[in-house]
């Protein structure tokens, strides 16, 4: 995927979709292990997993989700309507998958998961990598040069800046 971005908001979005499919290749990896069965979950590599979707979750994907919508707003107002209507429609399904993702990695770190709760989760992730990542292919092939396109440099350190506070608080 292109990184070559004028925008730092664009850099911004672009450096959390390449941490994210990174994510996702690291339980795609943790599933294949797994297969039907409960694979070992106290091993650093998927306790490293568990841990980042505990995490990124319910901060950095929501947070990030959140803020497209704010610059969907803007690229309407630009007759840009369409692609935040699409990715504001993708985010509501993928949301909640995700959530009961990282709600089940965050209790599997610290009580395990049985055979059943391994089926769900598998199947939950599953649904996680498809969708996310067609949604991060998406938005690497059309927002971001739609928004390279349309907003001002003077709009892109506005985001930019707001979209660091937001990281921050």
């Amino acid at each position: 995927m292109d990184d070559d971005f004028r925008y730092a908001i664009c850099r911004a979005f672009h450096d959390e979709h390449m941490a994210s499919s990174h994510l996702l290749d690291a339980l795609e990896e943790l599933l294949a292990k797994g297969g039907r069965g409960l694979p070992d979950l106290e091993t650093a590599a998927a306790r490293h997993v568990l841990s980042g979707l505990a995490t990124a979750i319910p901060t950095e994907v929501h947070r990030h989700f959140a803020f497209e919508e704010v610059i969907f707003v803007r690229l309407a107002e630009l007759g840009e309507e369409e692609i935040g209507r699409v990715l504001t429609a993708e985010h509501r399904v993928i949301l909640p998958v995700a959530d009961r993702v990282a709600k089940a990695s965050a209790t599997a770190l610290t009580h395990g998961m049985s055979e059943s709760q391994w089926e769900v989760f598998r199947s939950d992730a599953a649904e996680l990598i498809e969708r996310l990542q067609a949604h991060i292919l998406k938005e690497e092939k059309a927002l971001l040069p739609v928004m390279e396109e349309v907003l001002t440099p003077e709009e892109d350190l506005a985001f930019a800046e707001d979209y660091a506070a937001m990281a921050t608080a």
